[in-house]
């Protein structure tokens, strides 16, 4: 789950059709025993078909019905990244900020060190005012994964956020223009009294 320009606010409104098919009972055949359907039992549902879903349905304001999906990944792929993600994002529609934190540790527990559980993690954490534990895991994402501009500009958020100017426009500097890191801290600097800097 990359929250990075309102990762929310890009969940996509596709829509899954699953279509149902039966037997009619006029058939013509009256001596064939065997079902119309021979390829076999149905396979269940792969891990993306499920994440979709849960989209979907948080999009569509479902959340309910998400969680039951979300409840089903986690029995069946507890080793997919995108499991603790997409659950987290669906928390976090239904305003349960502190359970999407728990769900994401859960998620490093499986994957120790992984940058996108971390960076997720650290966005979560800045939403519940931690800044402190957001930056801890910023940093920590931008440490495996240097490259990326998220974890990039996620640690320069950070690092605004408690008043560390000159890192956080070496950083912002490697993935925004001059004018972007400039409106960026004068945002951060309005934003900065609202945080608990120190844990």
């Amino acid at each position: 789950m990359r929250f990075y320009h309102d990762r929310l606010g890009r969940i996509g409104s596709l829509l899954v059709i699953l279509g149902g098919a039966f037997l009619s009972s006029g058939c013509d055949s009256t001596d064939k025993t065997e079902d119309w359907f021979e390829g076999g039992d149905m396979k269940p549902a792969s891990a993306d078909t499920l994440q979709l879903t849960a989209r979907i349905l948080a999009a569509k304001g479902q959340t309910q019905q998400a969680g039951f999906v979300l409840d089903r990944m986690l029995d069946e792929y507890p080793d997919r990244i995108s499991t603790y993600t997409e659950g987290a994002s669906v928390l976090l529609v239904e305003g349960r900020v502190a359970d999407a934190e728990v769900l994401l540790d859960q998620g490093l527990e499986v994957f120790p060190g992984n940058p996108v559980l971390l960076n997720d993690r650290g966005m979560v954490r800045l939403l519940s005012g931690n800044l402190y534990a957001a930056s801890e895991d910023f940093d920590a994402a931008l440490e495996a994964d240097p490259v990326d501009a998220d974890f990039v500009a996620n640690a320069a958020l950070g690092a605004a956020l408690r008043g560390d100017e000159a890192r956080a426009i070496e950083l912002w500097s490697r993935v925004l223009s001059s004018e972007d890191v400039n409106r960026n801290l004068a945002i951060a600097r309005e934003a900065r009294s609202r945080f608990e800097t120190r844990p």
